[in-house]
C-alpha cells in the first residue's frame, strides 16, 4: 500500500496534524490539506508563496509567536515594559556598586567610615588627629601623611563613581518614566562606562 505525506494546516499556516498515510484523513472545517509534510515541527505553511517557513529566531523569551503575521510580537503593556526596564537598570545599578567594593573584606569595609572622617579632616586642616589611619599607616610601614593622603584620594573617588551611579539611574529612571513607546523604553540602558575607584 503506497503511503503518501500529508499536512494539516489552519487558516494561519499552523500546523495541525502531518505523517504518511494511504489515504490522508479527513481534513477539520477551516484547515487545509497539503500533500507534503514540514522539514521540522516548527514549520508553517505560507498561503503567499505555497511553501513551508521556519519562524524568524524568538527575540526574547517574553515574546509569543502571531500567527495571523507571522512574527514575534511583545504582548505586555507599556506600563509592564517599563516596569521590567525599571527592575533592569536598578539591578545593573546594584552590580555596578557591588563592584566598588569588591575584592575588600567586610571587616575592612567597616573601618571606612573611620577612615573617611579622619581623611576628611585632615583635608581641612593638616594638623587634625588621624590616629586610625596612623595606626594603619605604621602597620603598613608608609609614612603617615602618606597614607592619609591616599585615604582622602580613596574616599574623593568613591564619591565621584557613587554620585555617578546615583545620578545616572535616577536619570535613567526618568526617562524611562517619559518614553511613549515599547521601543524607547527597551533602547534606555546603562552606558558602556563602568566606574571604578581604588581603595587605599
Amino acid at each position: 500500500m503506497l503511503m503518501r505525506p500529508f499536512a494539516i494546516v489552519d487558516a494561519h499556516g499552523k500546523l495541525v496534524m502531518s505523517g504518511m498515510s494511504p489515504q490522508p484523513p479527513a481534513c477539520p472545517e477551516a484547515c487545509t490539506l497539503l500533500g507534503t509534510e514540514p522539514p521540522s515541527p516548527t514549520s508553517f505553511w505560507d498561503f503567499a508563496t505555497q511553501a513551508w517557513c521556519e519562524p524568524s529566531p524568538r527575540p526574547s523569551a517574553r515574546h509569543v509567536f502571531d500567527w495571523p503575521s507571522h512574527s514575534w510580537i511583545d504582548p505586555r503593556t507599556l506600563a509592564e515594559i517599563k516596569a521590567d526596564q525599571q527592575a533592569a537598570i536598578s539591578a545593573e545599578g546594584r552590580r555596578r556598586a557591588a563592584a566598588l567594593t569588591a575584592g575588600y573584606p567586610d571587616f575592612e569595609q567597616k573601618t571606612w567610615p573611620t577612615q573617611e572622617r579622619e581623611a576628611l579632616a585632615w583635608e581641612v586642616n593638616p594638623a587634625a588627629p588621624t590616629p586610625f589611619l596612623d595606626g594603619i599607616a605604621a602597620v603598613r610601614g608608609i609614612p603617615a601623611t602618606e597614607m592619609r593622603a591616599k585615604t582622602l584620594a580613596a574616599v574623593n573617588a568613591f564619591r565621584q563613581a557613587s554620585q555617578y551611579l546615583v545620578g545616572t539611574r535616577q536619570a535613567l529612571r526618568d526617562a524611562i518614566e517619559a518614553a511613549t513607546t515599547a521601543e524607547a523604553v527597551q533602547a534606555i540602558t546603562w552606558p558602556n562606562d563602568p566606574t571604578t575607584t581604588d581603595a587605599p
